[in-house]
């Protein structure tokens, strides 16, 4: 940003008007900056970025809440496979296995997925259900995100 003294400022107020063309110019009086003069166009930009970062900030607001809800779902469903009766948890990862390979046959998606549901549901019930749920390894949203549990997917 260009600097002018208040002096400079009012003795060539005309070539202060055509640097405020240019981008903003600071007015300094003893040596702190009293002022800050620009175009009007250069504040219609400023609300345009601004405007941009807040429909980002809204973007970001919306992904977190998906991956909230999914993690809720997961949670609700990993407290069904730890208190349901073995038979029953156990026909669910069955249906989630048979999701998984319709994946793996049909390339639906990426293999590391695949992969990766695959180990954690050949896990004991138990064992599973904490795995669903922890973002331990990082891949955490990411699984819930590519869930092979009907209906749990978003």
């Amino acid at each position: 940003m260009q600097q002018i003294s208040a002096t400079d400022a009012k003795q060539s107020f005309g070539h202060l008007l055509e640097a405020a063309e240019r981008g903003p110019v600071a007015i300094e009086k003893h040596g702190k900056v009293k002022a800050i003069m620009a175009a009007p166009e250069y504040f219609s930009s400023v609300d345009k970025r601004q405007a941009t970062l807040s429909e980002r900030k809204m973007a970001r607001l919306a992904q977190t809440l998906r991956e909230n809800e999914r993690l809720i779902r997961h949670q609700q469903l990993a407290v069904d496979l730890a208190t349901l009766p073995p038979a029953q948890g156990r026909q669910l990862v069955k249906k989630a296995m048979a999701v998984v390979e319709q994946w793996r046959t049909h390339q639906l998606c990426s293999s590391d997925y695949i992969d990766r549901w695959q180990a954690l549901l050949e896990l004991p019930l138990p064992k599973l259900a904490q795995a669903m749920v922890s973002d331990a390894d990082s891949w955490g949203p990411a699984l819930r995100q590519n869930s092979p549990w009907p209906g749990l997917a978003p």
